[in-house]
C-alpha cells in the first residue's frame, strides 16, 4: 500500500539524518524487492530497534544466576530470620537518588 501526501511534507522524521549503515540496508532491501518482484508489505527496524530486540533476547536467554540468592532470602523472610541492614539500604537509596539528579 502506498500513501501519498497531498498537502505537503507531514513526516516528522523527514529532516533527520539517517546514518550510512541504515542507508545501505535500505538500498539493499530495495534492490532485493526489485529483483524478486515482490509487492508485499515489509517491516524495516531502525538500528535502535534491532539493538533493543537483541538486548531483550539476551535477557531472556540469560540464566537466572541469582535464583539461589532469591530462594535463600524468601526462606529467611518466611522463617523470620531476615535482618536487613537498614543503614546500607538507606545509603543505597540516597545514592540512587543522587545519581538520578546529577
Amino acid at each position: 500500500m502506498v500513501i501519498k501526501n497531498i498537502v505537503g511534507e507531514q513526516n516528522p522524521y523527514a529532516n533527520k539524518k539517517i546514518d550510512k549503515r541504515e542507508q545501505i540496508e535500505q538500498l539493499k532491501t530495495q534492490e532485493a524487492t526489485k529483483t524478486s518482484g515482490e509487492t508485499a508489505d515489509r517491516v524495516v527496524l531502525s538500528s535502535e530497534g534491532r539493538l533493543r530486540g537483541a538486548a531483550l533476547q539476551s535477557a531472556k536467554d540469560a540464566p537466572d544466576v541469582r535464583r539461589k540468592k532469591v530462594n535463600d532470602l524468601k526462606r529467611q523472610i518466611q522463617d523470620g530470620t531476615y535482618k536487613p541492614d537498614l543503614k546500607r539500604a538507606a545509603a543505597n537509596l540516597i545514592r540512587d537518588d543522587l545519581d538520578l539528579l546529577g
